[in-house]
């Protein structure tokens, strides 16, 4: 008998249990894609996070202010040298009108500073360098580059954003969150393991006549095995195409109500997602497939012992 006769004979028989078995196979279906969602869902969360602490380390900086009379050539002095540090991503230079704007902009919900201001004739800032480093790291370091004294004497006062505790929380958060969601995945693939066993046990019941008569005629075990191996691949191919409609539906209606909460950014669900479609798609099926066939296997296995 070719390869290609068995292989057909093998889907036929797999496709047969499967229909014959539809409830059953459905609710398997229904559990391995809870299963599958539980993991997309502790990915999507890890990348919100990640998210969350690229933009709050982007609102890092050090705005530094110049005294008022601070000649022209200190302030390209102070910028060129700032500039130049590899700690240093970026520098601008604001004059005192624009250092003015930035100032109540960055304490407009602060109505003591405001008022303040308001009662003031006139700017009483003047030029200013706004920093932005490479790494949270490095800000103490640029804080400390900042006393040199070729234009160290010029700056009238620093005012360093620093969001740490933001972002250690978050990150907190995340370590917590994965830890919860390795434990869903766990429990999880140990139900979606015992289901898809027990799955394949009734289909194997359902089937138990017929699989008599094909061992009295000399079937071999693997050729019994094999089409109960390929149900439950059925039942995995099934599960994720589902689980990615689902992913990408939800992935849909969330991302734009999600915008809000990260400061009008991009939660980056959609580009992480379909970023790495084909690693996601690999890493989960792979793992998805290992686990329906080692069950089915096994399950056969146990009824060919007798």
């Amino acid at each position: 008998m070719s390869i290609a006769i068995t292989s057909g004979r093998i889907v036929s028989y797999a496709w047969k249990n499967f229909a014959r078995n539809a409830w059953i196979g459905l609710a398997t279906v229904f559990v391995l894609v809870l299963a599958l969602l539980s993991v997309n869902v502790l990915v999507g969360v890890s990348a919100m996070l990640d998210r969350a602490v690229t933009i709050l380390e982007d609102k890092i900086d050090i705005s530094v202010y110049f005294k008022n009379d601070t000649p022209e050539a200190v302030l390209q002095q102070a910028q060129f040298f700032m500039a130049g540090l590899p700690q240093v991503r970026e520098v601008s230079l604001l004059n005192s009108d624009q250092a003015l704007d930035a100032f109540k902009e960055r304490h407009a919900n602060d109505p003591r500073i405001m008022e303040a201001l308001a009662e003031l004739d006139q700017n009483p800032l003047g030029a200013s360098l706004v920093i932005r480093g490479r790494k949270p790291d490095d800000y103490p370091f640029l804080l400390e580059a900042l006393k040199n004294p070729q234009f160290g004497s010029a700056i009238e006062s620093k005012t360093y954003d620093d969001h740490a505790e933001a972002i250690r929380q978050v990150r907190d958060i995340g370590a917590s969150a994965r830890l919860f969601g390795a434990i869903l995945i766990a429990i999880f693939a140990l139900f979606s393991a015992m289901i898809v066993y027990n799955a394949i046990r009734v289909a194997i019941y359902t089937q138990r006549e017929e699989i008599g008569v094909m061992r009295l005629v000399g079937a071999s075990s693997s050729f019994v095995r094999m089409p109960f191996v390929v149900e439950g691949l059925f039942i995995a191919a099934l599960a994720l195409v589902l689980t990615a409609g689902v992913v990408a539906a939800t992935i849909a209606f969330l991302e734009p109500r999600l915008i809000p909460f990260f400061d009008g950014s991009d939660p980056g669900l959609r580009l992480f997602f379909y970023g790495r479609f084909w690693y996601l798609l690999a890493a989960e099926g792979g793992t998805l497939v290992v686990l329906v066939t080692i069950s089915s296997w096994a399950a056969v296995g146990k009824y060919l012992k007798r």
